[in-house]
């Protein structure tokens, strides 16, 4: 029987061959800069680290007569012969010249990724090009998946692009920082491995029955999110082009820092590790929770804090998760009257619709960005002017998008307030937004109510619709 489907690990300068043709029926080339920054940048990390290989992934291949069909992979091929004519390589540039890409959309992303490259490349490589080259062509490596039938290679790339449930993006960060861990012991690997899967499957003392990816909320939301929008951008979703968010610098034997820029996260690095290595108290460190020292909660991690690779991403993913539960859920004991004012005024009848939902977790970012700068205490002060800010949105329209939630913050610039506040007399910004007036659009009494006990000026925008007699706002 003949051998359908085989699979070899070979050399970048062994894929490389000159009868690789790209099919018509293959998608443009559009790879981003994002894209190619995180190849180099990979790449890059490997080479100064002296790793006797890296791999790239996989390529998928076709053979069609005496010519291999690049069925999945062209991103990553076209990607790598760029930067190795960047190099000036000679390796590769028979295969540059009979790859035709058809598309503009290829043409387009293709020169602009070519003048990235070598921007990128002269200022991190320098006179070192050589040395980068023969790295990429010898120590770079591809799965490569040679599929004789069609048929077959279309399935094994619906597999692995969508059909089969992909990693999630959060979880491809649990990888990366692992591998940033090369001076850490295979204990402590497993540890932080231990720690990062049993957020991503909690269980709560409330409903034990029910498991909870409480690390997957966490980053998605209240981090990710949180610092996008503290920046005064719109904040979308977290998916894997927007994971360089949360990769830094390795502080590592055989990763040098590259620029006086980052002397900061050196610092930082060096101060956190001094505190928790030697058991050193200093007088005046603040904790936030009132009453309670949680070893697992970092006391100098910060939400919008730069990040290092390895073990300290691990800390700070730890102790926001802790925080994280001990904010709301209610098996603890911290913010008893918080959590009792998001029950009643949070989870009102209508609250499980989409539009609410995005709301809640808007909310639930701004009182953990204020949390992480005032602790205990600008909960307790400021929950409810938050409160007001969030859910002014649920009565000033008749349906909350999610791309109107994520743009709110960044034209009010409320996260940036918050992030850049140093006493609360910082924050009289929030309780100016949060007490203009309203005009309702949608009746939600229990939100309409708060908002009349705080005496905030509502108007109707059509009062036959919303008649607001009924709430005697006279």
């Amino acid at each position: 029987m003949t051998e359908t489907i085989s699979a070899e690990i070979k050399k970048v300068s062994d894929v490389l061959v000159d009868n690789l043709i790209i099919p018509n029926y293959q998608r443009p080339y559009r790879w981003t800069e994002n894209n190619v920054r995180l190849l180099l940048e990979d790449i890059m990390q490997s080479w100064k680290a002296g790793k006797s290989s890296y791999r790239i992934g996989s390529v998928i291949l076709n053979q069609n007569d005496k010519q291999l069909n690049i069925v999945d992979g062209q991103q990553r091929i076209t990607t790598i012969l760029l930067i190795l004519k960047s190099l000036e390589s000679k390796t590769g540039e028979s295969l540059r010249n009979s790859l035709k890409y058809k598309h503009a959309d290829s043409q387009k992303a293709i020169i602009a990724n070519k003048l990235f490259i070598d921007t990128w490349l002269a200022d991190s490589v320098g006179n070192n090009k050589d040395s980068l080259e023969q790295y990429l062509l010898n120590c770079c490596e591809f799965v490569e998946i040679s599929v004789n039938d069609l048929s077959e290679a279309f399935q094994m790339f619906d597999s692995q692009n969508g059909r089969g449930k992909e990693l999630e993006a959060y979880n491809l960060l649990k990888a990366y920082h692992i591998r940033a861990m090369e001076d850490n012991s295979f204990d402590e690997k497993i540890a932080c491995d231990q720690t990062w899967e049993g957020a991503a499957r909690y269980r709560s003392t409330e409903n034990s029955n029910q498991v909870t990816d409480l690390l997957g909320q966490l980053i998605n939301e209240q981090l990710y999110r949180t610092r996008i929008w503290s920046r005064k951008e719109t904040a979308f979703t977290f998916d894997k082009k927007q994971i360089n968010e949360f990769k830094g610098i390795t502080v590592s034997k055989n990763n040098p820092i590259d620029f006086p820029y980052q002397n900061r996260e050196l610092l930082q690095y060096i101060m956190q590790n001094y505190f928790s290595s030697s058991g050193v108290s200093v007088n005046g460190i603040k904790t936030r929770f009132k009453n309670s020292s949680v070893p697992n909660i970092a006391p100098f991690s910060l939400i919008n804090q730069n990040v290092i690779n390895g073990k300290d991403f691990f800390s700070y993913t730890e102790t926001y998760v802790e925080i994280y539960k001990r904010i709301f859920y209610k098996e603890f004991e911290e913010l008893k009257d918080f959590k009792n004012f998001m029950s009643k005024y949070c989870f009102y009848s209508g609250s499980h619709r989409d539009g609410d939902k995005y709301l809640l977790e808007l909310y639930k970012s701004l009182i953990m960005l204020v949390f992480d700068k005032f602790g205990e205490d600008g909960i307790e002060r400021y929950h409810k002017i938050l409160y007001l800010l969030v859910y002014r949105i649920r009565i000033e329209k008749e349906q909350v998008r999610y791309a109107s939630v994520a743009q709110y913050p960044a034209d009010t610039k409320i996260f940036n307030i918050i992030e850049n506040a140093k006493t609360f007399a910082d924050l009289t910004k929030l309780e100016k937004l949060a007490y203009q007036k309203v005009v309702c659009k949608k009746d939600v009494e229990t939100v309409i109510k708060f908002f009349i006990g705080q005496k905030i000026k509502l108007e109707s925008a059509d009062i036959k619709k919303l008649d607001l007699k009924k709430y005697n706002l006279d």
